[in-house]
């Protein structure tokens, strides 16, 4: 990672060089991806009935903090508008979509369809309604697309109002083979009219909003799977024709807008990956197709994103890339906690990312409403505005309480495999190493504390050193004040050691393990939390 690193800083700065200040494109972002869902049901206030002064909420809370720019998902092929191509999200067409006996999972999805009637009657619609107001809070507005959505696909529901009208209408072009979750119905992209129902969803959208747009997202994380098992490579110049499509689209509504507007694209943090799924990636820069990339994975997230691998395998320095945080967490769905967000943060600036990309940054009833103050340990799990006022720099994230982690494998979908050490076997034969990235600079902000918590699949003893610092010291109770034992299986166990702070320094930290007894052992999570003062002034983890 250090050999990474270098080479980035290095061609980076070379790039500088030859570049005079106004040739710097806009640059550093803290984007904000709102899915839609959660505004047109209103989870915010409690799935009351919408209106345009509850929408207009959904931009105002991450107004005025470090988010630069908002995203809306438009909705995939089950859009939040009306549509040629599509139906309304949650039309039951006058009831003759019905979900059978499950009367209440209907009367869910029609709810969504009931509140695009509230803006209607106001004569607009969620998506308007979200850009105009990111526009009214000085804010960069973009409509973010689903590439391939397959929330809606699942016939063992036998509820037709959840499925897409082209879906339904299109068993032919179903993927039929499971390559992930609900890849079976995902739409197989070999075939041109699927890529034509995407392009027309596109076009009409642009069409429609165009005027309030500054940017527009394709969202291939959603989800990571376009052609049948190997296959991809062979298909990705179809997808990149399609790519270079909205391309000329976006090209033709700068033309008629008299402004540059901006194609982005988030993808799997991988090029050679992306190219086995069907994103030639470097294609896609090669011909200027893109104006910046994020990088993330499917669904739990990946707390220790390759940016600088990624950056200098894209050999592009002109190109700005981000990197997603998703909502969260570990296997069986532990949302991270505050300290987990700022230490993601952290380790994406500090290896030269340029902005963060927030994706389901729900708050309100999505993740509870419990005051972070009322909590009982130091960590806090409640997703709360107060953090995109930190998020968005490094300066901002400086002394602030922080837990870095390993991946634990939780980002591991549709074929892709993280750069983890984790499941660790640990055996008294060997030392062991778990790399893991610290972004802050430790020599000049200084912790009060470091603690590194280790959960293990059994009772353990091993011997710990971190940077060859030989470790000992356990905090039990630590365990429990720092949160750190959600989900426990019975044989499950957690342990808290105090580090040397000195031991410690900006960028990778070597912790090595080996078995102080004959027995195996696997180490499941790795965490590392820095602590610069009390919760209540410095954060809470």
């Amino acid at each position: 990672m250090k050999r990474y690193i270098f080479l980035f800083l290095i061609l980076l700065l070379g790039s500088l060089a030859c570049s005079s200040p106004k040739e710097q494109p806009i640059r550093h972002r803290l984007i904000y991806n709102n899915d839609g869902t959660y505004a047109l049901g209103n989870f915010m206030f409690h799935q009351r009935p919408l209106s345009v002064e509850d929408a207009k909420a959904y931009v105002d809370v991450v107004a005025n903090t470090q988010v630069t720019t908002f995203m809306i998902c438009s909705g995939s092929d089950y859009p939040y508008y009306r549509s040629k191509y599509g139906r309304v999200f949650g039309d039951d067409r006058n009831g003759t979509l019905d979900c059978g006996c499950d009367t209440a999972n209907h009367k869910y999805i029609v709810s969504y369809y009931l509140n695009h009637l509230n803006l209607g009657k106001e004569g607009t619609d969620i998506i308007d309604v979200c850009l105009r107001q990111a526009k009214e809070k000085k804010m960069e507005a973009f409509i973010s697309y689903r590439m391939n959505d397959v929330h809606f696909n699942d016939t063992t529901t036998h509820c037709p109002v959840e499925y897409t009208d082209f879906w339904l209408a299109h068993p032919q072009y179903w993927m039929n083979e499971d390559i992930g979750w609900k890849s079976k119905g995902a739409l197989d992209f070999a075939f041109q009219e699927v890529r034509e129902q995407k392009l027309n969803m596109i076009t009409e959208q642009l069409d429609k909003y165009g005027e309030l747009l500054d940017g527009y997202d394709l969202d291939f994380m959603r989800f990571f799977v376009y052609f049948k098992s190997e296959e991809g490579e062979k298909n990705a110049p179809l997808m990149t024709e399609l790519v270079k499509a909205v391309r000329v689209k976006i090209d033709e509504l700068s033309v008629k807008r008299g402004k540059k507007i901006l194609l982005s694209a988030r993808v799997a943090p991988d090029l050679d990956f992306c190219l086995k799924k069907g994103c030639d990636i470097k294609e896609w820069v090669r011909q200027g197709l893109l104006d910046f990339i994020t990088i993330g994975v499917h669904h739990n997230g990946n707390p220790e994103l390759p940016v600088a691998k990624f950056k200098v395998d894209l050999s592009a320095l002109d190109m700005p890339v981000y990197a997603s945080i998703e909502d969260g967490g570990y296997n069986s769905r532990v949302p991270y906690s505050h300290g987990m967000f700022r230490g993601m943060a952290s380790h994406i600036f500090a290896q030269g990312g340029e902005g963060i990309y927030l994706f389901n940054y729900f708050f309100g009833e999505y993740n509870g409403t419990l005051n972070p103050a009322e909590t009982k340990t130091y960590a806090c799990r409640i997703i709360t505005p107060e953090l995109l006022h930190e998020l968005g720099s490094l300066e901002t994230l400086r002394n602030r309480n922080k837990i870095y982690c390993l991946d634990d494998g939780s980002s591991a979908g549709y074929g892709y495999k993280p750069d983890t050490p984790l499941r660790l076997l640990v055996s008294p034969e060997n030392y062991v190493d778990a790399p893991i990235f610290i972004g802050d600079n430790t020599e000049k902000d200084i912790p009060l504390e470091a603690i590194l918590f280790l959960r293990t699949d059994k009772p353990a003893q091993f011997e710990l050193s971190v940077n060859d610092i030989k470790i000992e010291l356990q905090k039990p109770e630590y365990i429990d004040l720092f949160d750190r034992a959600k989900n426990l299986s019975p044989k499950d166990r957690v342990y808290a050691f105090v580090l040397p702070v000195s031991c410690l320094k900006q960028g990778d930290n070597v912790i090595r393990l080996r078995s102080a007894t004959p027995e195996k052992f696997f180490t499941t999570r790795v965490e590392l939390a820095l602590k610069y003062g009390d919760v209540k002034t410095h954060g809470y983890f």
